[in-house]
């Protein structure tokens, strides 16, 4: 579970940062698009003001100048004098010159060619004017066509102004209508990729409190076996020490007793009461063994597991072929695990298995120590919360070693225990 939760929670981190990160970079994004789209609208905005207004105070300009042109003739057309004439002249000379500085300007201002033609007709207009006026007569046909000419290219300019306002209006509304679209695009991205974090992040959750539910069904069960196992260890030192020690003390007891009481020294007797005290010596040690094995403590898990296979083949008389290449030293704790998983495996397979072999293997490979426990046994299906045959406490142990345990087995083909623990402490070759 420990490394379950931790692997789990490393995914959860990555994923919420990875999300997180993307959201902001697309918000962003979307942000930035949406800024840098209203300024360039305000800018493109702003120049086209620009324009309109120089352009419309031009023609302004031009339009108030031809109507000026428009009332000198108008004055000869209803005096002919000489004093009125010399007036016109004089007015009109004025007049085209401020009306050449317009179109100069005009001509610098975007169409220019809408101006040239406004030129070319305010020209013609102005030397129509001036030969009415040397000639004194009134005026004629050429004189009111070019009038016509003038005021027309001022609607084609004034109409292709407007045009480009439209054209310009049209290509902010197209460009407004893009970014509203890529803003939206970026913001249903966004949205998805929240609900995606979302929906990871309660199935990662949802999945670690199922397994913290059944961590914790599994350290019920493992409280419970542990107390039945203590019971059990209890009953069995009672009787060990009821049926052995007791007995052995009261044959000592009555060898004594009798020699005590013949007031007679009887050497058969003192051998048959050392032979006992040995026994129970050896039973003693046994159990010590059992209990906590202190050659685990003085050589390390190579020799204890050496010392274990030796015991079971005695015990059982299934063979058990033990392999072992340099293994360091790791610290107290890890190696009685360690052991126990190998001892818990040995019961397992002396109980249920009917194996004729067993192979207990015990290896380093890149920085990680392996102890496996195989047998040629009928084999097992571990059930899916790994209950049952000791399952329960090997697991619980290989997660006290910071390690992992796997069960691999099929019927008829044995079983093969597997525990990984990474090295930590390296002291010597044991």
């Amino acid at each position: 579970m420990r490394e379950f939760g931790k692997s789990a929670f490393v995914r959860l981190q990555l994923v919420l940062s990875a999300g997180f990160a993307l959201l902001i970079v697309l918000l962003g994004f979307s942000a930035w698009l949406g800024i840098s789209a209203l300024r360039d609208t305000e800018a493109a905005a702003t120049q086209l003001l620009g324009q309109q207004r120089a352009t419309l105070r031009l023609i302004e300009d031009i339009q108030q100048e031809q109507d000026s042109l428009s009332e000198i003739f108008y004055s000869l057309a209803v005096d002919q004098s000489p004093a009125n004439r010399a007036a016109s002249r004089d007015k009109l000379n004025r007049l085209e010159g401020v009306i050449k500085s317009t179109l100069e300007t005009g001509l610098s201002s975007p169409h220019p060619e809408y101006w040239s033609d406004v030129r070319a007709a305010a020209d013609g207009f102005v030397h129509e004017g001036r030969a009415v006026i040397e000639s004194g007569q009134r005026p004629g046909v050429a004189f009111f066509r070019n009038h016509e000419d003038l005021i027309g290219s001022l609607g084609k300019l004034t109409a292709v102004n407007f045009d480009a306002a439209a054209a310009a209006e049209k290509q902010r509304a197209t460009v407004a209508h893009a970014t509203v679209r890529s803003s939206l695009w970026l913001v249903g991205a966004a949205f998805i990729i929240a609900l995606l974090g979302a929906a990871f992040t309660v199935r990662i959750a949802t999945t670690m409190f199922r397994q913290l539910q059944w961590q914790e069904s599994e350290l019920d069960r493992l409280s419970s076996r542990t107390m039945a196992d203590q019971e059990a260890t209890a009953r069995r030192f009672s009787r060990e020490l009821h049926d052995e020690f007791g007995q052995t003390l009261n044959a000592v007891e009555a060898c004594l007793v009798s020699m005590q009481n013949a007031h007679q020294y009887v050497p058969e007797r003192v051998e048959d009461a050392l032979a006992m005290i040995k026994a129970a010596i050896g039973n003693a040690r046994e159990l010590s063994q059992l209990l906590r094995p202190t050659i685990l403590d003085d050589f390390g898990l190579n020799i204890s597991l050496s010392w274990l296979s030796e015991g079971f083949s005695q015990r059982t008389g299934i063979p058990v072929e033990y392999v072992c290449s340099g293994v360091p030293r790791l610290d107290g704790d890890t190696e009685t695990q360690l052991f126990r998983i190998a001892q818990e495996a040995l019961t397992n397979v002396a109980r249920h298995a009917d194996a004729t072999l067993v192979r207990i293997e015990l290896e380093v490979l890149v920085g990680t120590l392996v102890l496996t426990v195989a047998d040629n046994g009928h084999g097992i299906i571990p059930s899916p919360n790994g209950n049952g045959l000791g399952l329960v406490g090997m697991r619980a142990r290989s997660r006290a070693a910071s390690g992992k345990l796997s069960i691999s087995s099929f019927p008829g083909k044995g079983v093969m225990i597997r525990a990984e623990v990474k090295i930590k402490e390296v002291s010597n070759i044991a």
